[in-house]
């Protein structure tokens, strides 16, 4: 049985624009109503993730950073990585590519669980300095920026840990995204749902493919989990 779902942000329960959605929004708290707490998972910063989850009112455990931090909304936080050989790679990467360019969050010191990186650069020349330097690390990209982090930190493990918060299984959770990196998510939840726009890697490993994409889509996969485990009358 479902007990919580866990959903991505940006291009989950957004507009294209990263605006949020109206729709997303109403499913969301449509869920909390129903006693299904909501847990936002995403690869931005735990400040951005505290905000999101007081201004949209989810009662679950925030999983910022792809894994890397989690807190509550008391906005006590756990880390579960740090930098790592991040800037060993940025000094590295910065000699090579000198338009390359990390994130706002990056510049602000928000970050403690990893490196973000503009799409100015490719992932895969990210990855081969990665290997050739032989970092402990690996790159992935979000669709919206390239995340740099040590290969324990991903959503995945972000769930497993708010889970022991919640008092339940992931196995009892379902995930909603529209990312790579919410592949690792999709190992250890119970129920797996590709908003429309996902890439194929994704939806291939999804139970359910919304027929909408970004924010429409992400509510469409709510509703449809609220239905599909018997907590709304089809």
């Amino acid at each position: 049985m479902i007990k919580a779902i866990s959903i991505d942000i940006d291009g989950t329960i957004t507009y294209p624009n990263r605006r949020l959605h109206e729709k997303a929004v109403e499913a969301i708290r449509l869920a909390e109503s129903l006693s299904i707490p909501v847990m936002l998972v995403t690869g931005n910063s735990a400040c951005f993730a505290y905000a999101a989850s007081i201004l949209i009112g989810t009662s679950g455990p925030f999983i910022a950073e792809d894994g890397g931090v989690i807190g509550d909304r008391s906005n006590n936080r756990v880390f579960m990585g740090d930098m790592g050989d991040s800037m060993i790679l940025w000094s590295e990467l910065k000699k090579r590519y000198p338009n390359a360019e990390m994130s706002d969050t990056m510049k602000y010191g928000e970050r403690r669980a990893g490196l973000v990186i503009k799409r100015t650069v490719p992932v895969e020349a990210v990855k081969a300095i990665i290997e050739e330097l032989n970092l402990d690390l690996i790159a992935v990209d979000s669709g919206y920026a390239i995340h740099v982090k040590q290969p324990h930190v991903n959503k995945g493990e972000g769930i497993k840990k708010a889970c022991q918060e919640l008092g339940i299984f992931p196995k009892q959770v379902a995930h909603i995204g529209d990312g790579e990196n919410d592949l690792d998510a999709f190992k250890v939840v119970g129920y797996r749902v590709a908003v429309a726009q996902a890439p194929e890697i994704l939806k291939r490993e999804a139970d359910y493919v919304t027929s909408k994409p970004y924010g429409e889509g992400g509510a469409e996969g709510v509703i449809h989990i609220l239905k599909n485990f018997g907590y709304l009358k089809i």
